[in-house]
């Protein structure tokens, strides 16, 4: 009997928990999509409201970050300011790897409180993902440093990722995983684009019990015939292109064509949370299986 209440009791605090990261989630989907924030856009003197967000909620889960900030061009003859939210988990062993890190891009196309770009899945998704899957990491023995980067400017042009590795020492990474536009649509399908020294790492991903199908490629032109679209050069479309241009190898994750995408449309209540949240719970897991052992580049 006793046995039976201690499995009963470990099942209650499972499914508490579960249903809590799920709460998180869409709060932080809420907050990330709301008025108040104004469709995130780049090139505020400050960090923006969105920013700070970010910076609150890894400084509430323990975790240490900073911004990191920077000009970008606006137009042909002036300059605005971006400002990168960066947090990091440290190795917690004495033999550590190479560095994974984690990006999303947070801004999005802007407007005003009455009318804006709410950018949903463009990319609350990833955003949201980001701070969900540091809260589970935190927790986790780490063969590795994890750092967090929540990126700004990408819709101007990858701006923040490209100061990233601008500023940091490429050769201690591992891997780069950018998450954009998870929000998967009804072929309930996720589009994994890698380069090819990061196929082993794919592999591994694909080897788990997903609930929904997994298309994984490093060749665009398999991607293009998936799609059944090719306006799209998926190589460079997100922030992944940053570390590809500085030979980190990387993975993509994003659900491919959205007929919402950079529209008013692209809301929270036009994407299926359910599913949205399955994709989240997988990508954390599969990243917590790559921190349990020391990575290296395949360089």
């Amino acid at each position: 009997m006793r046995v039976s209440w201690l499995l009963l009791s470990i099942w209650l605090v499972a499914n508490a928990n579960a249903a809590s990261a799920s709460t998180r989630l869409y709060e932080d989907m809420s907050v990330l999509t709301s008025p108040k924030h104004q469709g995130r856009e780049a090139g505020s003197p400050n960090p923006n409201i969105t920013a700070q967000f970010l910076y609150e909620r890894f400084q509430n889960l323990g975790i240490k970050v900073n911004y990191q900030s920077f000009e970008f061009k606006s137009g042909f003859f002036s300059k605005k300011l971006g400002h990168n939210v960066i947090a990091t988990l440290p190795c917690t062993v004495e033999q550590c790897g190479k560095k994974l890190v984690i990006t999303a891009h947070y801004d999005h196309l802007g407007g005003r409180e009455n009318s804006f770009y709410a950018g949903a899945n463009d990319n609350a998704t990833g955003t949201a993902a980001l701070l969900a899957i540091a809260e589970v990491l935190k927790e986790q023995t780490r063969f590795s440093d994890i750092i967090f980067l929540a990126s700004d400017a990408e819709e101007k042009g990858l701006y923040g990722a490209k100061h990233y590795v601008s500023e940091t020492d490429t050769s201690l990474y591992a891997l780069n995983i950018n998450l954009d536009m998870l929000a998967i649509n009804n072929r309930n399908t996720l589009y994994a684009l890698h380069d090819k020294k990061a196929k082993k790492y794919i592999e591994q991903f694909k080897q788990q019990e997903n609930p929904f199908k997994v298309f994984s490629t490093s060749s665009q032109f398999r991607l293009h015939k998936k799609l059944n679209d090719n306006r799209i050069n998926w190589h460079k479309a997100s922030d992944h292109y940053a570390f590809s241009l500085k030979k980190i190898p990387y993975i993509y994750f994003g659900m491919g064509i959205d007929d919402k995408h950079h529209t008013k449309k692209d809301t929270l209540d036009n994407m299926n949370f359910e599913r949205y949240q399955t994709v989240v719970e997988s990508i954390s897991d599969f990243i917590v299986s790559l921190a349990k052992v020391p990575l290296d580049s395949t360089n």
